[in-house]
C-alpha cells in the first residue's frame, strides 16, 4: 500500500519553460507590415497606370481573337461581335491614353464611324472633368486616330497616314496601334501578325480554364472528403498542437520579416538601374532566399536543429511518396476555394466604387497588380526562366516555411488550449491573411490570395509537413507564371 502511495502522489516531471517573448515579436511584425503597406500605397500613379496598360492590352487581345476566331469558324457572326461590344465597356476606364486604345477595339469591332464618335466622347468627358485639354502628345494622338477613323470611313481598307504619324501611333498605343494600322482587309501579312498575338492569348486562356476547370473539380471532392472525414473523426492531423517554444517562433518570423525586408530594400538599391536581362531577378530571388536566416533563430535561443525542422515541417515522416503526390491535390483543392475569393474580390470592387472610394473617373484603376507582368512582356527566354525560378521555386520554400512552417506553429501552440476546430481555423485565417496583404497585389486581391494560403495551410496541418504546400504552392504559381508568358 505505501508503495502504492508513493507511485500515485510522485510529482510528475514538470513542462519544459515556455521561451520567447510573443508580445515583442508581434509588435515588430505589425511594425514591419505596416511599413509594406505604406510602401504599397506609395507607388506612383504612372506605375499604376503601367498596371492598367498591361492588363487592357491582354483584355484586348483577348476580345479581338474571340471575334476573329468566330468569324473565321463561324462565319460573320454580327450577334457575337455585339456581345463582345456590349462587355468590352468595361474597358472604357482609365487615363485618357487608355481610353484611346478601347477607341481602337471599338474600330475593331463596331468601325470607324462609331470609333469617331467614342473618341468625340471621351474628349468632351476628360473636358468637362478636367476644366482643360489632354496633355499635348496624348492630344497629338487622339487626333492621328481621328485622322485615321475619318480617312477609313471613305476607304475602309487603308490606313491613310503618313509614316512618321503611323510611328507615333504604334510607339504610344502598342500593339493597339498596330491594330489600328491594319484593317480587316488590308494588307493580309501585317493583318495576320498582329491577330497571332490575339489567337495566342485566346487560346491560352482557354487552355488554362480547361485545366483549371478538370483539376478543380478533382480538388472539390478531395476538399469535401476530407472535411467528411474530419467530421467523422476519421482524419488523423500530422501537426501536435502544442510546443513550449512557440514564443521563440515568434520571435523567429519577426526576424524573418526584418531580413526580407531589409534584404529587398538592400537589393533594390543595389540593383538600381540594371536592366532585367543582367539577372536581376536571379539575384533578388537570392535575397529572398537569404532571410530564411532566420532559421538560426532558435538554434541561437537554445532549442535544437531537429527539433527546429520538426516543428516547422521540414521533415517527411509519415509517408514520403505520397507528399508530392498530395502537394498536387493540394494545388486541385485551392482552385474551388479560389473561386469564392475571386466572388469577394468582385463584391470588394463593386462595394468600393458605390462607396465612393474608387480612383478618380480618369486616374488610373488601382486594380491588383504585380511586378511579374511587366518582367515577362520585356524579355526573352532567360528572363522568363529566371521568373519562373523565383515565382516557383524560391518563393514557395521562403513563404511556405515562414507562414505555414514558422508562424502557424506559433499560433497553433499559442492557441492549443481552445477547441481544436477554432484553433486551427484562428491560426489559418490569421496566416493567411498576413501572407495575403504582405504581397504587392493590394488590399482588393486579399480575399483571393487568402484562399490560395487557406488550402496551403489546410495541407500543412493535416500533413505536419510543409512540402505539400511548399509544392501545391509552386504549381500555382507555375500555372500563373506560364499563362503570363502564353499570352505575353
Amino acid at each position: 500500500m505505501s508503495q502504492d502511495y508513493a507511485i500515485t502522489t510522485e510529482t510528475p516531471p514538470s513542462a519544459p519553460p515556455r521561451k520567447g517573448r510573443p508580445f515583442l515579436a508581434w509588435l515588430v511584425i505589425f511594425a514591419v507590415v505596416a511599413f509594406i503597406l505604406w510602401r504599397y500605397e506609395t507607388v506612383s500613379p504612372q506605375q499604376r497606370q503601367r498596371y492598367d496598360l498591361v492588363t487592357m492590352r491582354l483584355e484586348g487581345r483577348y476580345i479581338v481573337g474571340v471575334a476573329g476566331l468566330e468569324e473565321r469558324f463561324l462565319g460573320d457572326q454580327k450577334s457575337g461581335r455585339q456581345q463582345l461590344y456590349k462587355e468590352m465597356h468595361s474597358l472604357n476606364r482609365g487615363t485618357y491614353l487608355q481610353r484611346l486604345r478601347f477607341v481602337v477595339l471599338v474600330g475593331e469591332l463596331k468601325g470607324a464611324d462609331e470609333a469617331r464618335e467614342q473618341l468625340h466622347e471621351i474628349n468632351r468627358k476628360y473636358r468637362d472633368h478636367c476644366g482643360e485639354p489632354p496633355p499635348d502628345e496624348e492630344e497629338e494622338t487622339a487626333q492621328i486616330l481621328d485622322h485615321l477613323y475619318a480617312a477609313r470611313i471613305k476607304n475602309p481598307k487603308a490606313a491613310s497616314l503618313p509614316e512618321d504619324e503611323q510611328a507615333k501611333l504604334r510607339q504610344r498605343l502598342d500593339w493597339f496601334g498596330e491594330l489600328a494600322l491594319t484593317p480587316p482587309g488590308g494588307d493580309p501579312e501585317a493583318r495576320a501578325a498582329v491577330l497571332a498575338s490575339a489567337y495566342r492569348t485566346v487560346w491560352a486562356i482557354l487552355g488554362a480554364a480547361l485545366f483549371m476547370f478538370s483539376l478543380g473539380a478533382v480538388g472539390l471532392v478531395f476538399l469535401v472528403t476530407l472535411i467528411v472525414l474530419y467530421f467523422l473523426n476519421r482524419l488523423r492531423g500530422g501537426l501536435a498542437p502544442a510546443s513550449p517554444y512557440h514564443g521563440v517562433y515568434a520571435e523567429t518570423f519577426a526576424v524573418y520579416m526584418l531580413l526580407f525586408l531589409g534584404l529587398s530594400i538592400a537589393a533594390r538599391y543595389a540593383l538600381d538601374g540594371l536592366s532585367i536581362e543582367s539577372g536581376s531577378l536571379a539575384i533578388s530571388g537570392l535575397a529572398a532566399l537569404g532571410s530564411l536566416a532566420a532559421l538560426g533563430w532558435p538554434v541561437l535561443r537554445g532549442i535544437a536543429w531537429h527539433q527546429v525542422r520538426q516543428d516547422i515541417g521540414w521533415h517527411a515522416d509519415r509517408r514520403p511518396g505520397l507528399e508530392p503526390l498530395l502537394g498536387l491535390g493540394g494545388y486541385a483543392q485551392a482552385l474551388p476555394m479560389l473561386i469564392f475569393g475571386l466572388v469577394m474580390y468582385f463584391l470588394l470592387t463593386k462595394l468600393r466604387d458605390r462607396l465612393g472610394w474608387g480612383p478618380d473617373e480618369f486616374d488610373p484603376s488601382n486594380a491588383p497588380g504585380h511586378p511579374i507582368v511587366f518582367w515577362v512582356g520585356q524579355a526573352g527566354w532567360w528572363v522568363w526562366l529566371e521568373v519562373l525560378f523565383v515565382a516557383s521555386v524560391v518563393a514557395p520554400i521562403v513563404e511556405e516555411t515562414m507562414f505555414r512552417g514558422v508562424l502557424y506553429r506559433h499560433l497553433r501552440a499559442a492557441s492549443g488550449g481552445w477547441r481544436p476546430a477554432l484553433s486551427v481555423l484562428f491560426s489559418a485565417v490569421v496566416v493567411s491573411f498576413l501572407f495575403a496583404v504582405i504581397h504587392p497585389q493590394g488590399f482588393l486581391a486579399v480575399p483571393v490570395l487568402m484562399a490560395l494560403a487557406l488550402a496551403f495551410t489546410l495541407m500543412r496541418e493535416w500533413r505536419g509537413t510543409v512540402l505539400p504546400s511548399m509544392i501545391a504552392h509552386g504549381i500555382n504559381n507555375a500555372v500563373a507564371t506560364l499563362l503570363l508568358f502564353l499570352m505575353s
